[in-house]
């Protein structure tokens, strides 16, 4: 989705495209140190994180974290039935 970045910091501005992911909170806790990275917009922040769009992290590590986040969000829906 497209966004204003001072939704995920005050102090940018502009727009910017991200992705929100859902991922083991202790994984978001490691990323969030990380440049790219963002509590997630509009979304729990303990389970999701915003990733920035702008070539700050390479497709590649974009896709492994999708997959991560594909997975998790799998094998979460099947225990809560």
């Amino acid at each position: 989705m497209n966004l204003d970045k001072n939704k995920l910091d005050k102090k940018l501005t502009g727009e910017v495209e991200i992705i929100n992911l859902k991922l083991e909170p202790n994984e978001i806790e490691n990323l969030l140190k990380m440049a790219g990275f963002y509590p997630a917009y509009h979304m729990n922040k303990k389970s999701w994180i915003s990733i920035i769009l702008n070539d700050t992290l390479s497709d590649e590590e974009i896709l492994k974290l999708v997959e991560k986040s594909h997975s998790y969000t799998i094998i979460n829906s099947k225990s809560v039935k």
